[in-house]
């Protein structure tokens, strides 16, 4: 069968810290390599530039949303991130429509992955879908205002679907990578592995023992890494996360791949 991955960068914004204060142990190193591989991730005051991405991945059996972005104006990673997100427009400019995505797949809920998640008046935005996350990320986040804000409105229309693990989910493998937060899952498809944040910053491929302040338990996301990295070893797969720039491997960006690589960052 075949399948289609396109990104749709919802947003691009300068991370609000210091890149130093974000990932612990960042180094003089680190710098210079992400500058020299993956520039678009670097401001240019040197601070770290992130991509919001989500992936559409479209095949003859429908299509599929991972992750939904930072959300419109007003949204709270909007106002975090002081931008807005753009997600809508970009999958109609990709000729799908709301109510044609039949699945959304969260990697994790936060808010600069789930932002789109509902409409204004608090219904689900994609009406026909059913929306996939952990079980352990339902655990981890209780009835509280995470819940409240991102996925209640879900589960009140009955469009919530909770997974527990490693699975098969139709033609695609839901990978479970807790760290940075407890149920965080990877997609993994014919032709990438959708990442979400198990890799916040580019050279966290380069370096994967290189953690993130925000991480729940860093030396578990340190793991996932680990085995993520792997995984795109053993498969031939690159991991396409939601912030850096450009598809990666365990060395460093993808510079010569299918049209996954031709079109991230141009949407």
């Amino acid at each position: 069968m075949e399948v289609d991955v396109t990104v749709l960068c919802d947003a691009v914004a300068v991370f609000p810290e210091p890149v130093q204060r974000a990932l612990p142990g960042w180094s003089a190193e680190h710098q210079a390599w992400t500058a020299a591989n993956l520039p678009g991730n670097v401001a240019a005051d040197g601070g770290w530039l992130l991509h919001f991405h989500s992936y559409l991945v479209t095949s003859e059996r429908g299509a599929v949303l991972v992750d939904t972005g930072i959300g419109p104006a007003g949204s709270e990673a909007a106002q975090w991130l002081g931008t807005r997100g753009r997600l809508p427009t970009l999958l109609a400019d990709a000729g799908v429509g709301a109510d044609e995505i039949d699945t959304v797949i969260l990697t994790h809920v936060h808010l600069d992955h789930a932002g789109w998640n509902t409409t204004s008046s608090d219904r689900p935005r994609f009406a026909n879908a059913t929306y996939v996350v952990q079980q352990a990320e339902l655990d981890h986040l209780g009835d509280g205002p995470t819940y409240e804000r991102y996925l209640k409105p879900i589960a009140t229309a009955g469009q919530l679907r909770a997974v527990s693990g490693s699975c098969a989910l139709g033609e695609f493998r839901l990978h479970l990578t807790p760290g940075h937060t407890p149920g965080h899952q990877c997609v993994v498809t014919d032709v990438a592995i959708l990442g979400g944040d198990v890799l916040v910053h580019p050279a966290q491929a380069r370096w994967p023992e290189l953690t993130y302040v925000y991480e729940r338990d860093p030396a578990v996301a340190v793991t996932s890494r680990h085995d993520v990295l792997t995984l795109a070893a053993a498969t031939g797969l690159p991991i396409a996360a939601a912030h850096p720039q450009t598809a990666l491997t365990g060395s460093g960006p993808v510079l010569n791949l299918s049209a996954l690589t031709c079109r991230l960052g141009q949407r």
